[in-house]
């Protein structure tokens, strides 16, 4: 038994080694793609400025920590897709989109907040959706326009990866174990991905709290929203919801 915890501990060393030096060359490799990896960060930088220019002060302290456990998803995502861990960046924009439903659905819950707290309450993101599709700021708004469509889609797509389904898996190609690998066909997937649920969440947010968005209101919220949403769809952004975009400059 001895000799056996001791050839472990041998391959355990190995290992901490082998991955330590083995990770800067994967990050480095990325590199270049260094404009992808930019253009996330600018979308991402939207989940931060919602919390801070609007959030904050407007709806409960409890409520807004979903929105930052939100934000931290999305950077933990955007972290490990710098290291080529796709499925694990996978699994944190789903839970990306999760914290943000949670926190729509919590600031008109309190009572279930307070269970929540209490692990008495489990929300499901199914029934959320359902929850927000009834809401009166989403009625009569096409959910192509709200983003709720997309963000169920996103949500079942992204699923695949917390179950492990094969377009996910880390380990098929190699057929060996793999923590991370410098694909850029998997960054572009990846990339697709975040960007549409990126996109999908502002428009969410915007459908919700677009009577503080209208005019002149929140210039810096707006501004960051504008990289977030496709530029395509400002024009519509204006029509249905009333929110002008400022044009990125």
């Amino acid at each position: 038994m001895k000799d056996l915890k001791e050839e472990i501990r041998h391959k355990f060393e190995k290992f901490e080694t082998a991955w330590q030096s083995e990770l800067p060359g994967v990050i480095k490799s990325l590199g270049k793609a260094d404009k992808t990896y930019f253009q996330s960060y600018l979308q991402l930088v939207s989940l931060n400025t919602w919390r801070s220019e609007l959030l904050t002060g407007t709806i409960s302290v409890d409520s807004v920590s979903f929105f930052l456990e939100a934000q931290n998803d999305g950077l933990v995502s955007h972290v490990f897709a710098r290291m080529g861990a796709w499925r694990s960046a996978s699994k944190s924009l789903r839970s990306c989109l999760e914290n943000v439903a949670f926190g729509l659905y919590f600031k008109d819950h309190p009572v279930e907040l307070a269970q929540w707290k209490m692990g008495k309450f489990k929300p499901g993101f199914s029934s959320t959706i359902e929850y927000l599709t009834q809401h009166p700021a989403f009625d009569g708004i096409d959910p192509s326009i709200s983003g709720l469509d997309v963000l169920k889609k996103e949500y079942g797509i992204l699923s695949k990866a917390v179950h492990g389904s094969s377009p996910f898996q880390m380990t098929a190609e190699t057929g060996t174990t793999s923590l991370w690998t410098a694909s850029l066909q998997s960054l572009g997937k990846w990339r697709t991905r975040e960007r549409i649920a990126l996109q999908a969440i502002n428009l969410l947010l915007i459908t919700m709290f677009r009577e503080q968005l209208h005019g002149t209101q929140r210039p810096q919220l707006r501004k960051a929203v504008s990289f977030a949403v496709s530029p395509s769809k400002h024009p519509i952004v204006k029509s249905v919801l009333g929110v002008s975009l400022t044009a990125p400059g």
